[in-house]
């Protein structure tokens, strides 16, 4: 059975039990919605803790705060304090404890230090920023950026979207050898990419409480193969083939 499916086949247990018990006075001051909000954080927590997800965890942890400030006396914490909170420990936490986790499918390696002699700049008061060289690091937090790739032997590219959009293309980049990786931590926002329909696609995304889409059709006329791996936390990833 699927994750997903586990997961609602619970949610709707746990609402008929809600409404039943809730109508029988059984327990009070507690609604069915808080209930069902309560499954459904808990849920997003032990998801985010497995898959150590920092964003996940820590929002689950503040909207479970909202949900029983009362109970908790912590009515002035609640809720843009406590979102808040949620939102700048979640960077720093991501920023103390950078993601290094290997799937089982891909060996995903870079060296982000080889970043430092590219043009591209990591600060979002520039638009838009070109990279170049083997292994991509690109970062986007709040607003809007975009990303030009122009990379003559393209090899791994990691991408972090936090709160905001970013485009990257891939469209002026070369992949000289057999297989080239792309790595994506997207966070409460959306991550779009412009692939050459040339390149052969293997795609394995994690869509926790996000979803992603693929627009147009790869031709995988050349002997080049990307894999496109990575997460989208309550955000969105869209992939175009041009």
């Amino acid at each position: 059975m699927r994750k997903k499916n586990i997961f609602w086949g619970i949610f709707f247990v746990l609402a008929a039990v809600a409404v039943v018990v809730t109508q029988l006075g059984i327990v009070r001051h507690i609604s069915v919605w808080a209930v069902l909000a309560t499954a459904f954080w808990i849920w997003v927590l032990a998801e985010s803790v497995r898959h150590r997800r920092f964003y996940g965890i820590m929002f689950s942890i503040a909207f479970l705060s909202i949900i029983y400030d009362k109970p908790l006396g912590i009515e002035t914490l609640t809720p843009w304090p406590v979102l808040v909170a949620a939102l700048l420990s979640s960077i720093g936490l991501s920023m103390l404890f950078d993601d290094k986790k290997k799937h089982k499918e891909i060996v995903f390696e870079w060296n982000v230090k080889n970043n430092e002699n590219q043009e591209g700049s990591e600060n979002n008061t520039k638009q838009s920023a070109q990279y170049d060289g083997e292994h991509i690091y690109c970062q986007n937090n709040f607003g809007s950026a975009i990303r030009y790739i122009n990379s003559d032997n393209f090899h791994t590219a990691r991408l972090e979207n936090n709160f905001g959009e970013m485009k990257v293309y891939f469209d002026n980049a070369i992949i000289q050898g057999d297989v080239a990786y792309v790595d994506i931590d997207n966070n409460f926002g959306e991550t779009i990419l412009y692939i050459p329909k040339e390149w052969k696609v293997k795609i394995k995304l994690d869509p926790a409480f996000g979803k992603y889409n693929e627009y147009g059709t790869p031709i995988g006329s050349s002997n080049a193969t990307l894999y496109v791996q990575g997460e989208a936390n309550f955000g969105h990833i869209s992939i175009y083939y041009v």
